[in-house]
């Protein structure tokens, strides 16, 4: 231990010792629950200050044990030495104070402190990860500024939590996930939908989203922009994963003509599902042309002809809807055919992605119930009250909740460190 570190330990424990000793004589007049709270109060925020010191002092010691820093590490050119000056960066404890040399280099003509090899920016990398965190899954900035107060101790304007977010999102959204090696006979599911966020520049827009499962985890992405654009990505996430390799690969959608003329052509090899909510949704559709919106009728009849979709599957409900409607009274017939054309049109096109007992007898999913649990939390963020986005930071957002959602934020950030 050299000079500096023998000093900061006497230093810390001398101050340490007297605060314990004043910790213990306000202990002895604790006798309620209000003046246990105080105790608290005081020993987290004072406690904090202490390590903030014990940190501060930590980093000077490897300053100092790190000796001058002559070669510029951008030119590697000889820097300049421009004398000793003080940085005061913020980290998770609060304020550190750190005395270095200030370089500057005359090829390249940028400037450093000593300081910058421990600590890059204004703040420490742990509380710009703190930080981001609370911007990610707080309903706003704002929000969560006052949270970092409240749990940190630390007082940050929503500007900063704003600004840290966006730039960490922009570098989230241009990394790319690392492959994921399955085993042959895994099994994955993938999914897209889309989620209307509103923009500054162009009003709403869809922000669209894909998700694939696996028993090991799962893999998300969200992006505004075309489906020309976008479906790519698909095959993108898909070749991270293995899907080549992986077998079964299932792909559940509510068919949109987009999604479906994109999965056939990016995923051939998958299975194509319609997530059975989505098709009751036609089904309900149905029923409302039939005997009037919302009426018990319509009710009962959607219930009973959803719960034989999943039953008989579509190619059977499709017979049997043909063959009822043939059966029916000759008065009003016309008409039933006309309210029912739409779902037997849909029923006779996706017949073959509609077979629901065959799915479930063989184990396979019918529902895309992760997609969309997944659109919600994207919307919970993106959607709030009065909420209008620049359009270029819907990206780097929705990418930070994606690594959120996907429980991938650790292994990002210890990437990125």
């Amino acid at each position: 231990m050299n000079a500096g570190g023998r000093q900061l330990v006497k230093e810390m424990m001398g101050s340490l010792g007297v605060w314990v000793k004043e910790i213990v004589r306000q202990a002895e007049t604790v006798d309620d629950e209000r003046s246990a709270e105080r105790l608290e109060q005081r020993i987290a925020a004072e406690g904090q200050r202490h390590l903030a010191r014990l940190l501060g002092g930590a980093l000077q010691v490897a300053l100092d044990a790190g000796g001058p820093q002559r070669t510029c590490p951008r030119c590697g050119s000889r820097r300049r030495h421009k004398g000793r000056r003080v940085r005061q960066p913020l980290s998770r404890l609060g304020v550190l104070r750190l005395e270095g040399v200030y370089w500057h280099c005359p090829r390249c003509g940028q400037g450093g402190h000593d300081a910058g090899r421990l600590v890059t920016g204004t703040m420490t990398r742990w509380l710009e990860e703190l930080l981001t965190l609370l911007g990610t899954t707080s309903a706003s900035f704002a929000k969560a500024a006052r949270l970092s107060d409240k749990l940190l101790g630390l007082r940050v304007e929503d500007e900063t939590v704003r600004r840290l977010s966006l730039a960490e999102g922009r570098r989230a959204a241009a990394t790319q996930a690392r492959p994921v090696v399955l085993p042959a006979e895994a099994s994955l599911v993938g999914s897209c939908d889309g989620v209307m966020v509103q923009t500054r520049q162009q009003g709403w827009r869809e922000l669209k989203s894909y998700l694939f499962c696996h028993e090991g985890g799962r893999l998300s992405g969200a992006h505004l922009e075309s489906a020309r654009r976008f479906v790519p990505r698909l095959r993108e996430a898909a070749v991270t994963l293995g899907a080549a390799r992986v077998g079964p690969f299932f792909f559940l959608s509510d068919a949109a003509d987009w999604i479906d003329r994109g999965v056939r052509s990016q995923l051939p090899m998958a299975t194509r599902i319609i997530d059975l909510w989505h098709a009751c949704q036609h089904v309900y559709q149905a029923a409302d042309r039939l005997h009037g919106e919302g009426t018990a009728q319509a009710q009962r009849w959607g219930r009973l002809w959803s719960e034989r979709l999943r039953q008989w599957g579509g190619r059977t409900v499709l017979r049997r809807l043909e063959r009822d409607l043939t059966r029916s009274p000759r008065r009003g017939r016309r008409q039933r055919w006309r309210a029912l054309r739409p779902l037997r049109v849909y029923l006779r096109r996706q017949q073959q992605r509609l077979n629901y007992p065959e799915y479930e007898r063989l184990g396979w999913p019918i529902s895309s119930g992760p997609m969309e649990s997944h659109c919600k939390q994207l919307g919970q963020r993106l959607k709030g009250p009065g909420m209008r986005w620049h359009r270029q930071n819907v990206d780097p957002m929705a990418a930070l909740i994606c690594l959120w959602t996907d429980d991938r934020w650790d292994a990002y950030w210890s990437a990125a460190a």
